[in-house]
């Protein structure tokens, strides 16, 4: 059922503009503004508040899931549940735009759209590094954590990654808890997806900086992946064409996901997952 779920969730993500309502932003905002006003996340909140609200609804969606496991009903609710989980309609648009701007000669606007993306990350990393890290973010991990936990998983990785972009300039005590979760749930999976760029792009150059980062538990995720990614795919600088970099880096994510999505294919057939 994990495979089913993938792939359905993925084509119709692909060929379809999703309404905000299949949009996991949208619940995660609505969620944030009922918790809020009750005082939870001002700077006395305790480690176990924080724990409550995010695994609570974590709970709830494993138990409902549970409650209708083997049937059809269990297919159509992970199905749903993933569906809003992955991707994010907003940076798909823009890159849309900015590849049409390219197209056009339009520099201005392709300036305009990269910053729409890239945000304050656009004078430490590059365009297309920073959607090699928009498609980790919305795409592979949610992919890895529904697979390995079903739609509880996906639910648990997309509530701590919303946290912890809508809660940054609140409190820091709250932001900086969320942001410890995130790197452990973030762990594995960075793990995982760099392995892939390694199978899928220059193995010999990129290894020796994934095994380096292999046994680091204090490395950020977002470090990890770029710095593998910059080894696992050769780019030509050229000074006249703004997509070479971005377009090839993210064929390269969209290979990974491809591989990771065959991978899932040979665990299920094996037995090792639902």
């Amino acid at each position: 059922m994990t495979l089913i779920s993938l792939l359905l969730v993925l084509l119709v993500e692909r060929v379809t503009t999703k309404s905000q309502y299949w949009q996991a932003g949208f619940y995660a905002d609505k969620y944030i503004q009922l918790i809020e006003p009750k005082g939870w996340f001002n700077s006395s909140s305790k480690s176990w508040v924080l724990a409550l609200v995010i695994f609570l609804p974590v709970i709830i969606v494993y138990l409902g899931v549970q409650k209708f496991s083997g049937g059809l009903l269990e297919l159509v609710i992970s199905t749903a549940i993933l569906m809003v989980c992955v991707g994010c309609p907003s940076i798909r648009a823009t890159y849309k735009c900015f590849l049409q701007a390219a197209n056009r000669g339009d520099l201005q606007a392709c300036s305009m759209y990269e910053n729409e993306i890239s945000g304050d990350d656009k004078e430490t990393i590059s365009f297309g590094l920073n959607l090699v890290w928009q498609n980790y973010r919305h795409y592979t991990a949610v992919i890895l954590w529904f697979a390995a936990c079903g739609a509880a998983g996906a639910i648990l990785y997309v509530l701590v990654r919303e946290m912890d972009s809508k809660l940054s300039a609140d409190n820091d005590q709250v932001s900086n808890q969320v942001k410890r979760l995130l790197n452990i749930i973030d762990w594995i999976p960075v793990r995982i997806t760099a392995l892939g760029f390694l199978l899928v792009g220059h193995f010999s150059r990129a290894f020796p900086t994934w095994l380096g980062y292999l046994p680091d538990p204090a490395v950020e995720a977002k470090t990890l992946l770029l710095d593998v990614s910059k080894r696992a795919e050769e780019i030509e600088p050229d000074e006249n064409d703004c997509t070479e970099e971005p377009c090839t880096l993210v064929r390269l994510a969209k290979r990974n996901v491809m591989f990771l999505l065959v991978i899932i294919a040979l665990l299920t057939l094996s037995g090792w997952i639902d």
